[in-house]
């Protein structure tokens, strides 16, 4: 099944927009945002052949709303493992029936895909070998944590980022791709490798 008709049949009734005001202060706490957009499938398609993941991969994706990013990976590619981590219950939940969906129909190639909910900030990332992060509202002091965060983690060779971090020790600018978002086409999308 063509990847992109697979994630509209497995969230056709699966929204990750809205949310309730007590999972928006929790965000607001965490010192993050509580905006919600989404890489297009057409575009996640595009990132995962120019990332050339193979099977000693383990993609996470930072704030993985309702994994969708997550779930196409695993679709299309035998990996490691395919995490996604996830703030707001809601959408936690939302990426977990689609993952059940996802295994009951048998389109999965990866075998270690899971959600995990929590703050990315604090989330258990050894192994992770890619990270994506859907990261345009992000406040910048998180992005430039989330980054030395990163940093500690020596298996990472790639961060994919909707936003670009300011300069800093850790990570260094390797590409700007042009991605269809839910909120803009072609929009920037940066690649970053550890320096």
């Amino acid at each position: 099944m063509d990847p992109r008709r697979a994630i509209r049949t497995l969230y056709r009734d699966l929204d990750g927009y809205d949310v309730t005001d007590e999972e928006e202060e929790i965000v607001l706490r965490h010192r993050s945002s509580p905006l919600y957009g989404e890489i297009t499938p057409g575009a996640v398609a595009r990132l995962l052949e120019y990332l050339q993941l193979g099977p000693e991969d383990a993609l996470y994706d930072l704030g993985s709303g309702v994994g969708k990013v997550v779930v196409q990976a695993a679709m299309t590619h035998e990996l490691r493992a395919a995490v996604g981590v996830e703030l707001v219950e809601r959408r936690f939940t939302m990426a977990q029936e689609a993952l059940r969906r996802a295994r009951g129909r048998g389109f999965l190639k990866t075998k270690d895909v899971r959600f995990l909910r929590g703050d990315f900030m604090r989330a258990d990332l050894n192994g992770a070998t890619v990270v994506y992060t859907c990261s345009t509202a992000f406040p910048v002091p998180l992005m430039l944590r989330m980054a030395q965060r990163l940093y500690r983690y020596p298996s990472i060779r790639c961060l994919v980022t909707v936003q670009d971090l300011d300069d800093n020790p850790w990570f260094y600018e390797d590409d700007v791709l042009r991605l269809d978002m839910t909120w803009r086409r072609r929009a920037r999308v940066y690649v970053y490798r550890p320096t």
